[in-house]
This record gives C-alpha cells, structure tokens and sequence, in this order.
C-alpha cells in the first residue's frame, strides 16, 4: 500500500490524481470523479488539518482510503438526493456522495481516533 499526505486545499487535488495515476497506470473516468468529489468535500467541510491517502491496486480491485481528522462524518448516511420534478427545481452540486456511492463497488466508513477513514474499492480491471 503506497500513501501520500495532502494539505487541506484544492491544489492538492493535482498531486492526489497524480498519485493515483501512478498506480494505476492508466487513467480512469470514475477514480477521478470519485477522488474529486470525496476530495473536494474533504476540503470544504471537514476543517481537517490534514488528508492522508493510502492506496492499493491489485489487478483489478483498487482500494482508496481517505483519512482525515476532521468533523466526524459518515457519508453512507448521507440520503441520497430526491430527483427534482422539473428543470427549475434542479440544484447545482450535492451529488458527490451519491455519485460515489453509485460508481463504487463497495464502500466503508469508520471514525476511530478521532479520525474519519473511508475506504472505497472500485473493480478498474
């Protein structure tokens, strides 16, 4: 398992997809929507003072882990968002969980330490 640790800021995401990319060996649509999104969120909400990223690949499984120490939140408890009736109605944003949740293979959350560690497989092979 290689790790990388990030500033909480959104520069940091080049080095993180970059990090990524070298593990993988070649680029993949739904990591860098999931990575973006679980990043991003990471940054503006958690008031975290750092990200820890460990990543593993085994052909074809890859596992991310985020870690934070930032506000305890779990985002498998997050309701998925209601589908808005007209155009209108339709927000920008609130869809990074859900679209996490609905590109990966399988997800887990766990706060221990005072941190927030959510691991994310996704099958890329």
């Amino acid at each position: 398992m290689n790790s990388i640790s990030l500033k909480p800021e959104l520069n940091e995401l080049y080095s993180l997809n970059e990090f990524i990319l070298n593990e993988l060996e070649e680029e993949n649509l739904q990591v860098n929507l999931i990575v973006e999104e679980i990043f991003v969120n990471i940054v503006n909400y958690s008031k975290t003072d750092f990200i820890k990223v460990n990543v593993e690949f085994e052909k074809p499984t890859l596992t991310i882990e985020f870690i934070d120490n930032g506000v305890e939140f779990n985002p498998l408890l997050k309701e998925d968002p209601k589908a808005p009736e007209t155009i209108e109605e339709t927000k920008v944003g609130g869809l990074g969980i859900f679209l996490t949740k609905e590109i990966a293979d399988e997800l887990d959350y766990q706060y221990n330490n005072g941190e927030n560690h959510l691991k994310i497989i996704k099958n890329v092979g």
